[in-house]
């Protein structure tokens, strides 16, 4: 119960940080079974407030915790719709990781093992959506064994922007 409690918690305080950017903002997501100790597989996101196509998003880096059940792959991406909420989703993956690539790194404490890596986006229109004015979307840690119906196995949250010429600020 803990476990969830602080789960629920941890998903409020990473909406105000996506809808609070300063010049650069860090959010750590999380997917696994709230009912088991030590079970999340996490991604620890670093961004600025302004993303440009063809530039660097994302910072990031990944691990889990001791008693996680491992998916074959895990992947981070951007949709235009709450996934809690919607049946058919169109996913946009900017990033992915395999279970080889994430056994030997794991999150202890609230750190991780791990090296970062990257995230650049050529077109940024190609996989958020587009609009006048504030534009909405979610970002979706999920994995290959993700059921959509099942809350424990994927994590989304909801960020604001507005297209500028070359990219989007964040709100």
């Amino acid at each position: 119960m803990k476990k969830i409690i602080l789960i629920i918690l941890s998903a409020m305080c990473m909406l105000s940080v996506f809808s609070g950017c300063a010049n650069s903002a860090e959010l750590v997501i999380s997917i696994g079974d709230g009912m088991v100790e030590n079970d999340s597989v996490s991604v620890q996101l670093k961004y600025g407030e302004t993303w440009e196509n063809g530039g660097k998003i994302f910072t990031v880096n990944y691990g889990h915790e001791s008693n996680a059940d491992l998916a074959e792959e895990y992947s981070l991406s951007f949709c235009d719709v709450d996934p809690m909420f919607k049946e058919n989703l169109n996913l946009h993956t900017i990033f992915t990781f395999k279970k080889a690539d994430l056994e030997d790194r794991s999150v202890s404490g609230g750190k991780f093992s791990g090296n970062e890596d990257e995230i650049v986006i050529e077109d940024l229109a190609e996989c958020l959506p587009q609009g006048e004015g504030t534009c909405t979307a979610y970002l979706v840690l999920h994995s290959s064994d993700t059921d959509f119906s099942v809350i424990t196995s994927f994590v989304s949250h909801e960020f604001t922007y507005e297209w500028q010429e070359n990219g989007i600020k964040l709100i």
